[in-house]
């Protein structure tokens, strides 16, 4: 009957065809993911994609494209966070929260003076990959292999910023510059996501791939093998399951990859509880 199924998902014209783009999101994301984790970032994967309802207003009121016009403003605001001091009492996760608050805000209001017959908004909120067109496809592809790109360069020079800054700072790494290549890097990642996970769960797909491999293992290679692994897996499922079940693509792969997560922990906290009593 499964046998039956993956045939059955293959031989679909727009299933197979979202295959592909959905797994490069996934390997692309779980990358970041890894640093997302160690840099405890979370709560801005959070406002950064929530801050694209804005920008998306703004394209569909201005009759730009939506994803490059939303692909600039998430790069915009990841990088005005990542340059905002901390004066005054407003450390990171307030200045993301302000941001994340005005800017949905903003999109909520320009969205119906745009019309929203002219934008899927159920689309924008929880993604649909079965829409993808050929121009968001290039443009998915292209997105993605450049935040692939700077990630691999950087790779290990934001791993030692988030566990030995000190020494980082101290062996003449560019700190700030790092930094914010970072916040641009996961700016871009939230837009490479609204189109499979929506605006709304795109943190959760961001998140989930590596934390869920945090329970076995603390080494850069190893967290970015399994983190890869769990996000493959968990869109692969994901697919099937949309396809089955008829539910909407993007919340069948963060459900899975939340599954995936409990599972995780529930091995890990049983595999301790086996290694006390030995």
């Amino acid at each position: 009957m499964i046998t039956d199924l993956l045939m059955a998902l293959l031989d679909s014209p727009v299933m197979s065809a979202a295959i592909p783009p959905t797994l490069a999101i996934a390997i692309v994301t779980a990358t970041i993911s890894v640093m997302v984790l160690a840099h405890r970032l979370s709560f801005l994967t959070v406002g950064v994609s929530h801050s694209t309802l804005a920008g998306l207003g703004m394209a569909v009121l201005l009759g730009l494209p939506l994803l490059p016009a939303a692909t600039l403003f998430a790069i915009a605001i990841a990088l005005f966070l990542g340059m905002m001091p901390e004066r005054r009492g407003i450390h990171e996760d307030a200045s993301t929260g302000i941001l994340f608050a005005g800017s949905m805000a903003l999109g909520i209001i320009l969205l119906p003076l745009a019309g929203t017959r002219q934008v899927d908004l159920f689309g924008l909120l929880f993604g649909d990959i079965l829409t993808i067109g050929p121009a968001e496809r290039s443009w998915l592809w292209g997105l993605g292999l450049l935040i692939l790109i700077m990630a691999f360069l950087s790779f290990r020079s934001w791993w030692s910023l988030a566990f030995d800054p000190i020494s980082a700072a101290a062996g003449g790494m560019p700190a700030s510059a790092l930094r914010l290549l970072l916040y641009g890097t996961i700016g871009l990642t939230t837009i490479l996501c609204v189109k499979l996970a929506g605006i709304v769960l795109t943190a959760g797909f961001m998140i989930l791939p590596a934390s869920c491999a945090w329970f076995w293992c603390r080494s850069l290679l190893r967290l970015w093998l399994i983190s890869t692994a769990t996000a493959i897996l968990g869109a692969m499922l994901g697919l099937v399951l949309s396809y089955a079940c008829d539910w909407p693509t993007g919340p069948a792969i963060v459900l899975v990859l939340s599954g995936t997560f409990i599972l995780s922990w529930g091995l890990a906290w049983l595999k301790q509880r086996v290694r006390r009593v030995n």
